[in-house]
């Protein structure tokens, strides 16, 4: 019995995990979240892990935040997904299983941070199992590779990049990439107005196991990587508020246009985070929870940036390394060059 393009939706007020079985006739879900404004700004989070016998693909749209897990076991993977009208962003991990389409909403659109392993997205027989990302904003969007957020001049490399507009075949421009001796360096690559991040993952060349993914209609074009961590000429000016708290563990984002105030809290769960979507001059770290090894409050003598946009944070645990993506650097013109960031005391809650 042929199935027929049958759609099931579903709308949410709120976050919290949702996990159940669709009709076998089933083969699109969408997932619309209606969150109140209180629940959008504390980052509350739809995670969905749903099955179907048929389920192909997942639409999501609304203002509220939602994870989906492509490789979950729990959940069936779809081969496409599509969050062109979710404003309140997409957390998704791709699957190594199948083909994906995943297609974001680009510039002003929500804050989106996809994880990939190096095998989920592969050249295969002549491209077939090439994932596509469409609409990604380099300048919002976070990805992921390897648990690696791809940023230049630290996983992105750029002096492996190949521009293939001479090549007659999207084989012929990673054919060019995989020649090179690049070691385990994730490239780009631009063929036919398109980027691809290409990896050599195995034996010398191009083969069916090496690491492509398709960028497809990036916001800004390759350039906005580096725009990421370009320069900024002077501080930027203190976060005002009024602040929403964001508790920090695994990877946080704050909400876009609203003032974060990201807490780190006495659990520890901060100390392995990543921090996207930190907006410099609107969010603000609250450090008011910790005490440094001598049992009192720290200050912000115990806290340091460094040149890979990573928040280090000395408390009586150790030094903690947190990444927060998307902060400038910021060069104050010292004679020996050294990066500091734009980021002053008063960007910091203390006790």
């Amino acid at each position: 019995m042929a199935y027929s393009n049958t759609t099931q939706s579903l709308s949410f007020s709120a976050g919290g995990e949702l996990t159940f079985s669709l009709p076998d006739y089933i083969n699109t879900l969408s997932l619309t979240t209606a969150f109140t404004r209180d629940r959008v700004n504390s980052g509350d989070t739809l995670l969905a892990g749903v099955q179907g016998a048929s389920l192909e693909a997942l639409d999501v749209s609304g203002n509220g935040r939602v994870e989906w897990n492509n490789s979950a076991d729990d959940t069936t993977a779809v081969s496409r997904v599509d969050a062109t009208a979710l404003s309140g962003g997409l957390e998704y991990t791709a699957s190594s299983a199948l083909q994906e389409t995943i297609l974001l909403g680009g510039k002003g659109n929500g804050v989106d941070v996809l994880h990939f392993s190096g095998d989920a997205s592969r050249y295969g027989n002549d491209g077939d199992a090439i994932d596509t990302i469409s609409g990604f904003d380099a300048t919002r969007d976070t990805l992921l590779v390897d648990d690696e957020v791809m940023q230049s001049f630290d996983t992105l490399d750029f002096n492996y990049a190949v521009v293939a507009d001479g090549a007659s075949s999207l084989e012929e421009a990673l054919t060019l990439a995989g020649e090179q001796d690049s070691g385990d360096a994730i490239m780009p690559v631009i063929y036919d107005d398109q980027v691809w991040l290409y990896q050599d993952s195995g034996p010398a060349g191009l083969d069916e196991n090496d690491f492509a993914l398709m960028l497809e209609d990036m916001v800004g074009g390759l350039n906005s990587f580096s725009d990421r961590q370009g320069y900024i000429s002077k501080m930027a000016p203190a976060p005002t508020g009024p602040l929403e708290d964001v508790a920090v563990a695994g990877m946080t984002s704050g909400t876009d246009g609203a003032a974060d105030s990201f807490i780190f809290g006495t659990d520890g769960a901060w100390q392995d985070a990543t921090i996207t979507n930190f907006e410099l001059g609107v969010d603000r770290i609250d450090l008011s929870q910790l005490k440094n090894s001598d049992g009192e409050p720290l200050d912000y003598d115990y806290v340091h940036m460094t040149a890979a946009s990573e928040l280090i944070v000395i408390s009586d645990s150790g030094s903690h390394y947190v990444p927060l993506v998307g902060v400038p650097k910021y060069d104050p013109g010292s004679p020996t060059g050294e990066l500091n960031y734009a980021m002053g005391p008063e960007d910091f809650l203390f006790a």
